[in-house]
């Protein structure tokens, strides 16, 4: 099951695990913290958009009630690496990895066909040579998607009344919300996310929905450290082993 240099890392959470590489990309805690956030019930398929290492369809597995839950990714290591996860977790086939780029997903699953769309895209913006980037880079910075573009496939994805769920950089939160508003996912939450109170917020987590009406929800900050480093109690309750699925709110 695992590969040289790979490892299998603990989820907390149901006893799952993950395949991760020892010294390539991992998943951070930004896709731990969207997966806390979304909500999918029993009859509901959910779309994860660059997927990485599976990470946030394994732990929704867990966290919701959803029916069926996909991960699509562009870079075939890390794809690889997912269907594996999956696999070691006997997910499949609620939770099935593709293969393939954001922008071909209403050719690949047919528009429209999603409840729920989720994503922990790419947060920075590239100027270098597409062929020289890292996989790091990849999965960091716009290389081969920008927030706009990946809106527009999320629009396309998503039945009319259905969610999406980002998690994304607090400095281009513009661009986020400008993006999903163009491309008819209404804004409905906000929430703040601060490494510590004394900080800046460094990361948002916004809900949108289909065709949804304009009004825009700001839910109570959420703050991840105390002063000594230790997680705050919102936090922790994150980080505890889950027991059951969520319910759609």
């Amino acid at each position: 099951m695992l590969k040289q240099n790979e490892r299998l890392d603990y989820l907390e959470c149901r006893d799952l695990r993950i395949i991760q590489d020892k010294n390539g990309y991992a998943f951070t805690t930004d896709a731990v913290l969207l997966a806390n956030f979304v909500k999918a019930s029993a009859k509901e398929r959910l779309l994860d958009f660059g997927t990485g290492s599976g990470i946030v369809p394994i732990l929704c597995s867990a966290k919701t009630n959803a029916k069926e839950l996909i991960g699509i990714e562009l870079q075939d290591r890390l794809a690889d690496m997912a269907e594996r996860s999956v696999a070691y977790n006997n997910l499949f086939p609620r939770v099935k990895i593709i293969k393939g780029d954001i922008k071909d997903a209403p050719a690949l699953f047919g528009a429209g066909t999603f409840d729920v769309v989720t994503s922990n895209p790419p947060y920075m913006t590239y100027s270098g040579e597409k062929g020289a980037a890292s996989e790091e880079d990849i999965c960091r910075r716009e290389v081969f998607i920008t927030v706009a573009e990946l809106m527009e496939s999320a629009g396309k994805m998503l039945k009319f009344g259905g969610r999406a769920y980002f998690v994304y950089k607090a400095e281009r939160l513009t661009d986020l919300l400008a993006a999903m508003r163009k491309n008819g996912i209404e804004p409905k939450s906000l929430t703040l996310i601060y490494p510590k109170a004394i900080k800046e917020a460094d990361t948002v987590i916004v809900e949108g929905r289909k065709g949804g009406k304009p009004g825009l929800r700001i839910r109570k900050p959420l703050v991840i450290c105390r002063q000594d480093g230790s997680y705050t109690a919102e936090a922790a309750k994150i980080y505890k082993p889950c027991e059951r699925g969520g319910e759609k709110r």
